[in-house]
């Protein structure tokens, strides 16, 4: 550098630094996202798998609440009961998500809406689309010919 002018090799040469660290910034921010990406799954998973858990205990509870009349065992059911509402959304996506690796959208909405009931017929395909924005599941619809 002369007389505080740089050269435009000098320039040049701080344009690739810069270039370089947004590139390497861009590439831990991809990294970072595929992270967090993953962590919301395996969170939907945990919380699916938990929605199972508490229905299976749920339907042991009811027959052993008939013969105990305790207040801490209703009030673990209520508080129970109020945290599942509070995350049925993500229970309920994590539940497709489960079942779109074996079965095709029509067996996936039979089961959720028509069997389980955990979700009214709207709510499961704003799910299913969410999760396919998401890029989370991909799934086929099946079209039957009669």
């Amino acid at each position: 550098m002369l007389f505080g002018i740089a050269s435009k090799k000098e320039v040049k040469k701080e344009f690739d630094k810069i270039k370089n660290s947004f590139k390497e910034r861009d590439l831990e921010i991809n990294k970072l996202k595929e992270k967090v990406e993953n962590n919301s799954l395996k969170i939907a998973t945990l919380e699916g798998s938990y929605l199972i858990l508490s229905q299976k205990n749920q339907s042991q509870s009811q027959g052993s609440l008939k013969q105990v009349s305790g207040k801490s065992q209703a009030n673990f059911e209520t508080k129970l009961i109020q945290r599942i509402k509070q995350n049925k959304k993500s229970l309920v996506m994590a539940e497709i998500m489960k079942l779109t690796d074996n079965h095709t959208t029509t067996e996936i909405f039979n089961k959720i809406v028509s069997e389980r009931g955990l979700c009214s017929k709207a709510s499961f395909y704003r799910y299913l689309s969410s999760l396919k924005s998401q890029k989370l599941i991909e799934t086929e619809t099946e079209l039957r010919l009669r």
